[in-house]
């Protein structure tokens, strides 16, 4: 069957076209498109009149997954009824593997066209790609939730450590010794605020700044008054700064204060609206304790539908939590590094689902620890890149199974009747009929019923969860 590769270099404007027999010869003239709902129909128009050409309907396009300009004309094709006609596979590939495959040509030039070309014959190529998944537009609005989220976090994050640096110009003593467990804490931000300096504050006796802490903080620390001398004596101990930059430095430290005022409104806003999603959802990943909303919004809005991975080893190097092996001759490196070839949202909702178990799991604490003493260098991030290898087996089997999380001494207890219920004989068939010709022998009575009793354990764990009568075969989103 001769089949046509296309390639569509995509910008903001418009959109390069190139299409290519098998053999790699170019199959009509390249063209240009506007990157609008017209282009598309063009498009659409111009496949028509090849592929009449060519004989067969059989037909691949390729493009690269650049930020978001590439979605609107993705789904647009993907929705048209000609298109779907046609034997046709849409992908979308990652900007990285077109890079790679562009080695192969040293001395072409940058232009659209060549980028449209070497597309197409990368699809032609065909290694190493396939169609791409979509999700459904539940799913696809959570993602784009959940991806903001992790965007407004992130700018929190730098802000702070901006916010951090004119700090430490004003009350030096107080960035590096950290007198709050929280430097942006609403009674440390007051105080920010109030004093442009660490001099201001040391002309303040003990007796006031006391006075300040418990209403600043609503009488919440256990002894103000020992809070009081600390920062007291921390304001005494900093450096102080010129006078001509007091009042400069305190306005930007006030105003990216602010910032993150606003900033943390926000995040918890977008965190409630994404709190709101998950209780539509029946989800087995909220069984899993240490996992909250948003992060298992993240990691099944990423995901979507298991089924398409074969094996956990597939989902994990979709995350780009793989690690590739280095080894020529005899030698075999001892430290290898994380591929991070993949979903970047994906593997960021792993690693900080894999930090909260740490902190609230006892299994995946011990094997953090353990990794962690194993690691001679970086033993922190490839301890903790360990354990979210491990949490990707876990999530895999259970949306692969439709099963809730079972701790490490239930899946015990459970394994422990299914081998007893395996080795008891039944005895109301012994001695009448052998094992190996009663119908289903591989399966005993009694092994059913252990069966039975644990999926009946797991019905109660998933109402209660749930709140409903049973578990539904397909996880629903209600927006």
């Amino acid at each position: 069957m001769n089949q046509l590769f296309c390639g569509i270099d995509i910008g903001l404007k418009t959109f390069q076209f190139y299409a290519m027999d098998q053999d790699g010869k170019a199959v009509g003239k390249p063209k240009r498109y506007p990157n609008n709902q017209t282009g598309a129909d063009q498009l659409v128009d111009h496949l028509d009149e090849l592929l009449e050409q060519q004989g067969s309907p059989a037909l691949s396009i390729g493009m690269e997954a650049t930020g978001l300009y590439w979605f609107p004309l993705f789904h647009t094709l993907q929705e048209n009824e000609r298109i779907k006609q046609w034997e046709t596979r849409l992908i979308s590939m990652n900007p990285k593997i077109v890079e790679a495959f562009r080695g192969a040509y040293p001395d072409v030039d940058k232009t659209d066209p060549v980028d449209a070309f070497i597309i197409a014959d990368r699809v032609r190529f065909g290694r190493g790609i396939a169609p791409q998944h979509v999700h459904s537009e539940q799913y696809l609005a959570l993602q784009r939730l959940t991806r903001f989220y992790i965007h407004l976090t992130e700018q929190q994050t730098n802000l702070k450590n901006y916010a951090g640096s004119f700090l430490y110009l004003t009350f030096s003593e107080w960035v590096r010794t950290q007198p709050f467990s929280d430097r942006f804490s609403v009674t440390a931000t007051k105080l920010m605020k109030k004093y442009k300096s660490a001099d201001a504050m040391a002309d303040l006796t003990t007796d006031e700044l006391r006075e300040l802490l418990v209403d600043f903080s609503r009488n919440s620390f256990r002894d103000p008054e020992e809070k009081a001398r600390q920062l007291h004596q921390l304001a005494q101990d900093s450096f102080t700064i010129p006078d001509g930059l007091v009042d400069s430095v305190h306005l930007l430290v006030k105003q990216t204060l602010q910032q993150l005022e606003l900033l943390e409104k926000h995040i918890k806003r977008l965190k409630k609206r994404i709190e709101k999603i998950m209780k539509g959802i029946q989800h087995p990943l909220l069984s899993i304790p240490g996992i909250g909303s948003v992060t298992a919004a993240l990691l099944i809005a990423e995901i979507g539908d298991v089924h398409r991975f074969p094996g956990q080893a597939q989902l994990a190097k979709y995350a780009g939590l793989t690690w590739r092996k280095q080894a020529s001759g005899n030698f075999r490196a001892e430290e290898t590094f994380m591929t991070k070839s993949g979903n970047s949202y994906l593997r960021h909702g792993f690693l900080i689902a894999a930090q909260s178990l740490v902190n609230h799991n006892e299994e995946y604490r011990a094997y953090y620890q353990r990794k962690f003493s194993e690691a001679p260098r970086h033993s922190h991030k490839r301890a903790l890149s360990l354990t979210a290898r491990k949490l990707v087996r876990l999530v895999y089997a259970m949306l692969s199974n439709n099963q809730l999380y079972m701790a490490p001494e239930e899946r015990t207890e459970q394994k422990q009747e299914v081998k007893e219920s395996t080795e008891a004989p039944d005895e109301s068939v012994v001695g009448e009929t052998p094992v190996t010709q009663q119908p289903n022998s591989s399966e005993s009575s009694e092994h059913k019923k252990v069966k039975s009793t644990a999926a009946a354990r797991s019905s109660s764990r998933q109402k209660e969860l749930n709140g409903s009568k049973s578990p539904p075969e397909q996880y629903a989103v209600n927006t």
